[in-house]
């Protein structure tokens, strides 16, 4: 048996692609990327027909988030995100949301679309509702994930809800984490 030992492994150009610390922790660094959004302001929805989320705050400070994001994968410009590194994320969508009349709503639509390369979005119509009880707010969170191969630098992710009665998604920018969307590099793009 012989052992092998190494700290850095380097690509041809000498980028570092592979390190491994003393507690054998492997860091694969073009591969971490891990980008989160927070909804910026509370967002009201008024129609059947599914509006973009727009408004977002990305969280990158440990201090003031609780979450410095890793890589440099994500950008949002009105409500779509695109990416600078190509590849298999796992989108996950956190919506939190409130309906304060009544009666309750009977559907929210909460839906993440995928455009792939100019083409015709990808996605479809899930949906949650939220009764409106006693004089009180209901709140209720609506949680979606899927897989999406980003192989072309022009694929986008948006979300979009609509609702059956007026209902208002949480969010709060640097004081609250109600609404979230997060992106996280699985795998290289599939072509």
């Amino acid at each position: 048996m012989s052992t092998l030992r190494v700290g850095t492994i380097q690509s041809t150009t000498a980028n570092t692609a592979l390190t491994i610390d003393s507690a054998g922790v492997v860091d694969l660094s073009a591969n971490n990327n891990v980008t989160v959004f927070t909804l910026t302001s509370q967002t009201s929805i008024t129609s059947t027909t599914p509006a973009t989320i727009t408004g977002w705050t990305r969280l990158d400070n440990q201090n003031t988030f609780g979450f410095k994001q890793v890589g440099t994968a994500m950008s949002e410009s009105s409500g779509f995100f695109t990416t600078s590194k190509l590849g298999v994320y796992r989108v996950e969508a956190e919506v939190h949301y409130y309906r304060a009349g009544s009666p309750g709503a009977r559907y929210n639509q909460i839906d993440l679309m995928f455009t792939p390369n100019g083409q015709s979005e990808v996605g479809n119509d899930i949906y949650d509702n939220v009764p409106y009880t006693n004089n009180d707010y209901t709140y209720n969170l609506a949680n979606r994930l899927r897989y999406y191969n980003f192989n072309h630098l022009n694929d986008k992710v948006r979300l979009r809800v609509g609702t059956s009665n007026n209902i208002t998604i949480k969010g709060g920018g640097g004081s609250e984490y109600d609404t979230q969307i997060m992106f996280t590099w699985v795998a290289p793009p599939v072509a």
